[in-house]
């Protein structure tokens, strides 16, 4: 074979094997772009469920946080509720001992009203009257008022000219509010004029 035709041969093979890298380099890169088409289509599905779950992540965390506050709210109210309670229980323990010391004060003899043990046990009332008065403890004012079942206690019916039907006529223990709410009712007598 001549060196032409040797050389043309070369360069024959020479341009089939370029040709077939380009081919194949076409493949490699047409495989790429579909492979990497997937790879994308499979990222954008990622980052989808994972905006899904930063959603429901959000949503979890404002009814956690919501639940918490009513929590705290529902422990504050228990907590001042028993505080409450107690001073109230302190309190009705203590009304008996004012009870005692108005009794005490009413049962003395006109002629010895002057007397220092009397003017004592008065102050010690009135102390008293006012530190209750400090924690927000009110008398009921009873005698002369219409009756009313949220303040008192009938204990008697009582006709007296003198009076309006349905009026507190007579306290036969004084009643008392804790912070606007009544602890104690008075129990009185009410006037009941036959109609």
């Amino acid at each position: 074979m001549p060196e032409t035709e040797v050389k043309e041969t070369d360069e024959k093979i020479e341009e089939l094997k370029e040709n077939n890298e380009k081919e194949e380099k076409s493949r490699t890169v047409k495989t790429k772009r579909t492979s990497s088409r997937g790879k994308v289509k499979k990222l954008e599905e990622e980052i989808k469920k994972l905006r899904e779950n930063i959603v429901l992540q959000k949503e979890n965390y404002l009814r956690q946080a919501a639940d918490f506050d009513n929590y705290k709210k529902l422990m504050n109210r228990e907590t001042e509720n028993r505080i409450r309670s107690s001073v109230e229980n302190i309190i009705l323990e203590m009304l008996p001992v004012l009870d005692d010391l108005d009794r005490t004060i009413s049962a003395v003899p006109e002629d010895e009203q002057e007397s220092s043990i009397l003017d004592g046990v008065k102050m010690i009332r009135n102390n008293m009257k006012k530190t209750l008065e400090k924690f927000g403890v009110q008398e009921i004012e009873s005698v002369g008022k219409e009756f009313n079942v949220e303040y008192h206690e009938a204990m008697m019916m009582l006709k007296d000219e003198n009076y309006p039907s349905d009026i507190v006529v007579q306290e036969h223990q004084k009643g008392y509010k804790f912070q606007d709410r009544v602890i104690r009712h008075a129990k009185v007598a009410v006037n009941k004029l036959d109609s």
